[in-house]
C-alpha cells in the first residue's frame, strides 16, 4: 500500500506539486451534436448548469443537490451529452481543438464568498475534503474568512480543488487558443432553456458590503484573480 498524504497516494501528491497531474481534474459536459462543451466550474452555478444540459434533451429529467453531480448525463440524454474528465492538460487541450466552450462564470468576489460559507458551516459531502489535499492545507470547517482567503491566495490552480481554483484555469495552457470559438457567459445572465432555469445549492447570504470593499482593496487577491476579474467583466 502506498504512503498517503491526507487521502491522496505520495506519488499523486507529488505530480500535483510538480504539475504534471492535477489534483482535482478538469470537469466538462459536452454536447456532441453542437460540437460544444461547457467546462463545469465548481461555486458557479455548476449543479444547476448540469441539470439544464440533461434537461435540455431530457425535458422530464430531475435531480437535487448534490445527487446531480453523481448522474452521468450520457445515459439521461441518449448520449447526447457527455461528462469528460482531465488529469492533465495536454489531452484537455487536444480535447478542445476545434470546439465551442461556452464559459459560465461568476462574480469572483461573490464566488470566493460562498464558496467560504460552505467550508465554514461544512454544509455537505460535497466539501468534505473533494480534492484530497484540503485538509493537509488546513481548509476545513471554523477557518476565519481572513485565513481562508491567504490559503487560496497562496495556492497555484493545480494545488487548488475546484472550488477556489481560478475559472480562467480552465482556458490555460493553450486552450484558449485551440478553440473554435469561445462565448463567457455571465453567472446572473445565463438561462440555457426558455424556462426559468432551475437553481441548485444556492447560499441566500450575499456578500456583506465591507467583506466586498475589504477584498476589493486587497492587492493580492485582485492579483491571484486578475484574469478572472478581467474575463468577468468582459462577458455578456
Amino acid at each position: 500500500m502506498g504512503i498517503k498524504i491526507g487521502h491522496l497516494s505520495l506519488s499523486r501528491f507529488l505530480r500535483g506539486m510538480l504539475g504534471t497531474r492535477l489534483i482535482d481534474p478538469v470537469e466538462v459536459y459536452y454536447l456532441k451534436d453542437e460540437n460544444t462543451f461547457y467546462p463545469i466550474i465548481s461555486k458557479s452555478g455548476c449543479s444547476s448548469i448540469k441539470l439544464d444540459l440533461i434537461r435540455k434533451y431530457n425535458p422530464e429529467f430531475n435531480s437535487k443537490f448534490p445527487e446531480i453531480h453523481q448522474v452521468d448525463p450520457k445515459l439521461e440524454t441518449d448520449a447526447k451529452v457527455e461528462r469528460l474528465r482531465f488529469y492533465n492538460f495536454k489531452p484537455y487541450r487536444n480535447f478542445a481543438q476545434g470546439k465551442k466552450a461556452c464559459l459560465v462564470i461568476r462574480n469572483p468576489y461573490e464566488r470566493i464568498y460562498s464558496c467560504f460559507l460552505d467550508v465554514d458551516k461544512g454544509k455537505n459531502i460535497m466539501y468534505k475534503d473533494p480534492s484530497g489535499l484540503t485538509k493537509f492545507f488546513n481548509i476545513r470547517q471554523g477557518i476565519s474568512f481572513e485565513k481562508f482567503i491567504k490559503k487560496v491566495i497562496s495556492l497555484p490552480d493545480h494545488l487548488c480543488d475546484r472550488h477556489f481554483r481560478s475559472q480562467f484555469f480552465y482556458l490555460k495552457a493553450g486552450v484558449k487558443e485551440s478553440l473554435s470559438s469561445l462565448e463567457v457567459i455571465r453567472l446572473e445572465h445565463y438561462n440555457l432553456n426558455t424556462e426559468k432555469t432551475t437553481k441548485l445549492n444556492t447560499n441566500n447570504k450575499s456578500i456583506p458590503k465591507d467583506v466586498l470593499e475589504a477584498l476589493q482593496k486587497n492587492t493580492s487577491f485582485k492579483k491571484r484573480f486578475s484574469d478572472d476579474i478581467s474575463l468577468y467583466e468582459s462577458g455578456r
